[in-house]
């Protein structure tokens, strides 16, 4: 067993994100919890990243962890270097960048659903299927990256 499937922290993020898809999105298509599941999936991500660098700076194959998240992201995908986990986090940057931006829902109640975010040079629309997709891949990744923490 992973040391990191023992982590609490990691796995009340992980729980979090698959709460808000499979109940808080279910019964409530708002606003509110369109940007507490970007947080969420955001936050674990994040978390993970981070867990991650500081192990390989413990290893000694970094110096030091970057200071911001986007740098960390690219630092993580440099040094795992892995095309699965790579697919897997590709809404991660716009997800990221969603959390600045204007969001709005269009056909809020229905399965056409549209996310929308607006930002300074940026513009980024999801579905239902998309959020599916996010939730899965977050799922998916959760079981491979045991394997490098």
């Amino acid at each position: 067993m992973s040391d990191l499937t023992k982590d609490l922290e990691y796995n009340r993020r992980l729980k979090e994100v698959l709460h808000i898809y499979n109940v808080s999105l279910k019964n409530n298509k708002g606003l509110e919890t369109i940007k507490n599941f970007i947080k969420s999936v955001i936050d674990y991500y994040d978390y993970v990243i981070e867990l991650y660098l500081k192990k390989k700076e413990e290893e000694k194959v970094i110096d030091s962890i970057p200071d911001t998240p986007l740098k960390r992201y690219k630092k993580f995908l440099e040094l795992i270097n892995d095309k699965e986990i790579e697919e897997l986090t590709k809404y991660y940057v716009n997800l990221r960048r969603c959390l600045n931006s204007e969001i709005s829902i269009t056909n809020e109640f229905r399965r056409s659903m549209i996310i929308k975010c607006k930002g300074l040079n940026f513009e980024f629309s999801m579905d239902v299927k998309i959020l599916k997709e996010i939730a899965e891949n977050v799922k998916k990744f959760s079981e491979i990256i045991t394997k490098y923490i």
